[in-house]
């Protein structure tokens, strides 16, 4: 993986403070010094782990690792319906790697699942109407043996894998309950996302967490709790909520459009 910066780039370099976050300042268009980051985690495949990363791309489908977007797999029921870890809490033990075009999939038992991560749709391959909440988007079938392995797992039948591809059809939003005006027209103006939640990028600051932890007088969180691309740090607790657009030294430009209960 290039570790070269280019204006589309971030890389974990910043954990020894290269790169800087900084805050749109309202009216103007310069930028102050608020943060740095910490550390940039990936999610191939919904609801299971995600891997902690030294670089990837940021595009406007969010980020991306070895041509992989974020949460381009997810888990299905035999309803077409994304299986999610409140679900299936036994999710968050399956554990991922990607080694070039490969993405594996593995158990606490030791028994792996090896996905080809491939360029574009074959021919042959199946593509099918699931269900994402309540929204409704067309993915590519993953075959027999990755079903096999998340069936037995599980011990669900019916389950698939699949995954997005960002020229299938266009995803179907439906209304979320309260979901503010500037939330819903977001999630309409970027319909080619994977399987995210909301947007196309996830960022959460540790003093936030070490805030909430500071509450907390038993069971403590961490960053992986929440499932952040993006981890900054050398703020203020919860600062990033009213951050209105972050910009990178390398030139990655993402703007706050929403903020995401967990």
């Amino acid at each position: 993986m290039s570790q070269s910066l280019t204006t589309l780039w971030i890389a974990a370099a910043v954990a020894v403070g290269v790169v800087g976050v900084m805050l749109w300042k309202k009216n103007k268009r310069s930028f102050v010094k608020v943060g740095t980051i910490s550390k940039l985690y990936f999610f191939p495949v919904k609801s299971l782990r995600g891997i902690e990363v030294n670089a990837g791309k940021c595009t406007k489908l969010g980020f991306q690792v070895n041509g992989l977007l974020d949460r381009s797999f997810m888990v299905i029921d035999g309803e077409r319906v994304l299986i999610s870890q409140e679900e299936r809490s036994s999710l968050t033990l399956l554990t991922v790697q990607i080694d070039g075009k490969t993405l594996t999939i593995s158990t606490p038992s030791g028994k792996k699942l090896n996905v080809e991560i491939k360029d574009s749709i074959s021919p042959d391959d199946k593509t099918i109407r699931c269900r994402l909440f309540k929204d409704v988007t067309e993915a590519d079938d993953c075959g027999d043996e990755a079903a096999s392995f998340f069936q037995s797992f599980l011990n669900m039948p019916d389950v698939r894998l699949v995954r997005h591809f960002p020229d299938l059809s266009k995803r179907e939003y439906q209304p979320r309950g309260k979901g503010k005006p500037s939330e819903q027209q977001l999630r309409k103006e970027n319909p080619n996302l994977a399987f995210q939640n909301k947007a196309a990028f996830h960022v959460v600051s540790k003093p936030s967490i070490d805030d909430l932890n500071s509450k907390l007088e038993d069971r403590k969180v961490s960053e992986v709790n929440f499932r952040p691309n993006i981890l900054v740090d050398d703020c203020k607790p919860f600062s990033e909520d009213s951050w209105r657009c972050i910009k990178f030294n390398s030139g990655a430009l993402l703007c706050n459009e929403t903020l995401f209960d967990r």
